[in-house]
């Protein structure tokens, strides 16, 4: 019998999914190169321990860049996060808006340990990057302080990422974060 071990497995991020892409959609896109362990669905990106003798490569080499269900897959390993790191969600972002642009305005607040942006769709001109902070306190007040500010021509959306998987988890009322609100609001006027 396999192991279904989490442990055993790679978890691979998955991002630029359409809004009503499913748990079960991404088992069964995912399932041909290995045993999906587990699934979890974030809005607009998921992640995915995937197990089998390289069943992760194979399913990056084979999925990135895939159009699925109207717009290109982003699929990479996941990087764990830092330890002992807070990890912010920027949303929103301009197509011109780089890594490094990121990293030099949330440095202002404190160390940054990593910067991942994620490529907007071609047919928006918006993306979004999560932005890991040595320090909790600092995040909170990067949070605090850009929320909403204008940078690169467009209005930020910044929120811890574990605030928006509890209020998407607990399927609290959309108002009770930044971020879901902005997407909430997006997905409604599309």
């Amino acid at each position: 019998m396999e192991s279904t071990d989490k442990n055993d497995a790679i978890k691979l991020f998955v991002g630029n999914l359409a809004l009503d892409t499913s748990q079960e959609d991404l088992t069964q896109l995912f399932g041909p190169y290995g045993q999906v362990v587990t699934c979890s669905v974030l809005r607009q990106f998921a992640f995915i321990h995937l197990q089998g003798d390289g069943a992760a490569d194979l399913a990056i080499r084979e999925l990135n860049g895939r159009e699925f269900r109207g717009r290109n897959l982003v699929v990479e390993e996941s990087r764990g996060r830092p330890m002992h790191s807070t990890k912010v969600f920027v949303g929103n972002l301009s197509a011109m808006c780089s890594a490094e642009d990121l990293q030099e305005l949330f440095q202002t607040f404190g160390k940054v340990l990593e910067c991942d942006k994620v490529k907007a769709r071609l047919s928006s001109s918006a993306g979004y990057a999560f932005v890991h902070m040595e320090r909790k306190e600092d995040a909170v007040q990067a949070i605090e302080a850009l929320h909403g500010t204008t940078f690169k021509g467009r209005p930020l959306s910044v929120d811890d990422v574990v605030v928006v998987q509890m209020c998407i988890t607990a399927s609290l009322p959309i108002y009770n974060s930044p971020v879901l609100r902005l997407l909430f609001s997006k997905h409604n006027s599309d």
